[in-house]
């Protein structure tokens, strides 16, 4: 009788070893996953910033590509020999209506 108690015993010590591993390495398993977590954060804003500049890019193509044409017609009223004066590009900044009104 205590023979088979004691292999119980120690059964149950070996079971609870093998929890205590398991709950270290769901831990350990846990932690892992946060820190995956805060890097996709971190590669989630910067696709955000990536689309941003994106959206922006033909805009920024339109300038350079109205730039190029100045130059062109500088060069065109030069040859000519009238006074060639720059091409005047403006930045006009447009508000997306977010339905307040400014005060």
């Amino acid at each position: 009788m205590k023979k088979s108690l004691q292999l119980q015993i120690e059964e149950k010590a070996r079971e609870l070893e093998e929890l205590r591993d398991i709950q270290k390495f769901t831990n350990t398993l846990a932690g892992q996953l946060e820190q995956i977590e805060e890097k996709l954060e971190v590669m989630t804003d910067g696709a955000e910033s990536v689309a941003y500049i994106l959206s922006n890019w033909k805009n920024v193509v339109s300038a350079v590509s109205l730039a190029s044409l100045g130059l062109a017609n500088h060069a065109k009223r030069t040859a000519q020999g009238t006074e060639a004066m720059p091409e005047t590009l403006v930045r006009v900044k447009l508000h997306q209506d977010t339905g307040k009104e400014d005060s």
